[in-house]
């Protein structure tokens, strides 16, 4: 099933994080929910720092343990092609009742499927 990011980019990548938090937060096992979100590979870059699929694997264990909600919100997004830049805003709970927030600038580059190939991006907290 091809996805298209031109006809509303905003929508699009909110609708797609939020999908991929709502999987990766079941029992199903994480790979998979990532493979279906992720090109087999990727490159991610968060503020310097690599991740490819193990990493991204091993980092989402422990927010598994520690979340108990969270959103993403797009402030804005444009596309070009399959490139996207966008900003969003990730909110979320912790277990022990804490809230944060982290403002996120990224751009990437989505296969024609839908799924992200590669991904830039600088964050920083806002709350929490």
């Amino acid at each position: 099933m091809k996805k298209t990011i031109t006809d509303d980019p905003r929508n699009f990548l909110e609708k797609l994080y939020n999908n991929f938090q709502d999987e990766i937060f079941s029992e199903e096992d994480s790979g998979a929910v990532i493979d279906r979100y992720y090109a087999p590979d990727f490159t991610l870059v968060s503020d310097g720092i690599s991740i490819d699929r193990e990493r991204l694997i091993k980092h989402i264990r422990p927010v598994k343990k520690s979340v108990l909600s969270g959103t993403y919100e797009v402030l804005e997004a444009v596309t070009q092609g399959n490139r996207l830049a966008a900003r969003l805003v990730i909110r979320a709970v912790m277990k022990q009742g804490a809230e944060t927030e982290n403002e996120v600038h990224m751009f990437c580059e989505m296969t024609d499927d839908g799924r992200f190939a590669n991904i830039n991006q600088i964050t920083r907290s806002i709350k929490g």
